[in-house]
């Protein structure tokens, strides 16, 4: 039984990971085609008023949603499928509610946003405007999540993104190429084809909230109930609140710290001499360039972060200490085992991975981005054990920790914006910088304070040094693989930089991949949980 429900945490991780990487995937190219028709100016409309959406999202889409999953998985748990879907339709109503009132308040007061508050000039208020609905079909679109999640039905939430991402990319690329055309030789062009780009955005979100119903409607028969529902009277919002409330406070942190973000670099390093222009160009290298691609490893860990509150709810409920546990030090284990060899990637490789990805990217832009990612890619490591800690953290009931930490978090990183990109010879970089130290300081905190509450032992050998030291073997290969390929003379004959770059990361990940093997990072018994892993098991014995 016990391995049933380790394999369903690590499969439900598993669905979400890969779906969600593969969003992300379809997420850079959506920014790569963006950037060919909107152009880096373009751009500038799109990063600035997407941090100011992301924040008033975090009211539906965080802690409600997890709160969700969390008590259907409790009564789903005890056989008590009645009252898990009593859960679901009192939350619906109120994310129904709560997405109307953002959406309408980002709707109504898009030029004040946009002009005042952004900065941004006329511009951005169309794409305000344009983005605004789609507040209202995401917080519908959680509560389906939300309930699914809670019945380790991961693959509805995965085909929902996997749709909502496809459809924002047809959508908002077509919308984009006629606005900008449309608008062509104007002073609207650039902020029109952003409009175009996020009016996608809104058109994806109602295109998923049908593919989620879908999946609800055929879920409705497969759980019957094994008993009646003790408390049919019971209160339920009260208690979702309860648990909603610190999650959302610790969610709304960083988007907060990131709006922030998109208030003050620009006037910041216009404060010490950059012109309006190039200040725009500094924020889009960062968000466009370094921060996209940066996202794409933490995917892998959300989808273990949104595994794990159901999976350490239900072990609660069980009353089962041990399976909470061992689900908190594995999660752990595998967030280090993805967050390690991407950081150590990213950053050898950065340069030419912006390049793969970006074909586009002027040579300006990417003389900024490239010296980001060599520092941000360090922020991937922390990512991890913030997802990951808070996912754990929340399974075993300490919502507050995740959220005081975050702040903690928080106040670094605004602390750091003031303090280093006002130096003239640090100036954008002390961006990359605040990140770090925002995730650095929430993460260690979070495993801290997982590791006390759990009363697990971790063993920090297996969970940090080998993947470190996997990483790094791994990172010289992928660099003395492309050094090699292209100084030996391979450039020379024609083969193209790009296909250098790709030969390199397959290296690197087969590298990494036989030592795992070899050093033992994951117990034989760690390996059954994960599908396929009994034949790596076997195979790493011989």
């Amino acid at each position: 039984m016990e391995v049933n429900r380790k394999t369903s945490f690590v499969k439900g991780a598993a669905i979400l990971a890969v779906a969600g990487l593969i969003c992300k995937f379809i997420g850079v190219f959506f920014r790569v085609f963006a950037v060919r028709i909107v152009g880096e100016k373009g751009m500038f409309f799109y990063e600035l008023v997407y941090p100011m959406y992301s924040w008033l999202l975090i009211i539906s889409s965080s802690g409600i949603p997890t709160a969700i999953s969390r008590m259907v998985a409790e009564r789903a748990a005890i056989g008590n499928h009645d009252g898990a879907r009593r859960v679901f339709r009192r939350s619906l109503l109120l994310l129904f509610l709560i997405g109307a009132v953002t959406s309408a308040l980002m709707f109504f007061g898009a030029e004040w946003l946009g002009e005042s508050v952004l900065n941004g000039g006329p511009g951005a208020k169309y794409s305000m405007m344009a983005l605004a609905p789609a507040l209202l079909f995401v917080s519908m679109i959680c509560a389906y999540r939300g309930y699914l999640q809670g019945l380790q039905r991961m693959t509805g939430t995965s085909i929902s993104q996997f749709a909502e991402q496809v459809f924002k990319l047809l959508s908002g690329l077509l919308l984009a190429a006629y606005l900008t055309k449309r608008y062509a030789g104007t002073d609207l062009q650039y902020a029109a084809g952003a409009a175009g780009l996020l009016l996608g955005v809104t058109i994806s979100e109602i295109l998923a909230l049908f593919v989620m119903i879908g999946f609800y409607l055929r879920t409705k028969g497969q759980y019957p109930a094994l008993l009646a529902d003790p408390n049919p009277n019971e209160r339920v919002l009260g208690p979702m609140l309860v648990i909603a409330i610190p999650i959302t406070l610790g969610a709304s942190i960083l988007p907060i710290a990131n709006f922030l973000d998109s208030v003050m670099i620009k006037r910041l390093l216009e404060g010490i001499g950059f012109t309006s222009e190039y200040a725009e160009l500094n924020y889009t290298a960062l968000c466009t360039y370094v921060r996209s691609i940066i996202n794409l490893p933490a995917t892998l860990t959300v989808g273990i972060s949104m595994s794990v509150v159901p999976a350490i709810s239900a072990a609660r409920a069980r009353s089962d200490r041990q399976g909470v546990k061992n689900l908190s030090l594995l999660s752990l284990k595998i967030a280090m085992a993805i967050g390690l060899p991407c950081a150590v990637g990213l950053s050898v490789l950065a340069g030419p991975i912006i390049k793969l990805l970006y074909s586009r990217v002027t040579p300006e832009a990417l003389a900024i981005a490239e010296p980001l990612m060599h520092v941000a890619a360090f922020t991937v490591i922390f990512i991890s054990l913030v997802q990951t800690a808070t996912g754990a953290l929340q399974g075993a009931g300490r919502h507050w920790l995740p959220m005081l930490f975050l702040l903690i978090g928080g106040i670094t990183k605004i602390a750091v914006n003031l303090i280093f990109i006002p130096m003239p010879e640090i100036n954008i970089l002390g961006a990359v910088l605040s990140n770090l130290a925002c995730y650095g300081v929430a993460g260690i905190l979070d495993t801290i304070a997982l590791l006390h509450v759990t009363k697990a032992k971790l063993s920090v050998v297996n969970t940090f040094l080998k993947p470190a030291f996997a990483a790094a073997v791994m990172g010289a290969a992928a660099w003395g693989v492309r050094y090699l390929l292209s100084c030996v003379g391979f450039l020379k004959t024609g083969l193209p930089s790009r296909i250098v770059t790709i030969i390199a990361i397959l290296v690197a990940v087969a590298v990494y991949a036989v030592l795992t093997l070899l050093l033992g990072m994951f117990t034989k018994e760690e390996l059954a949980y994960i599908p396929g892993g009994r034949k790596l098991a076997r195979f790493a014995r011989r």
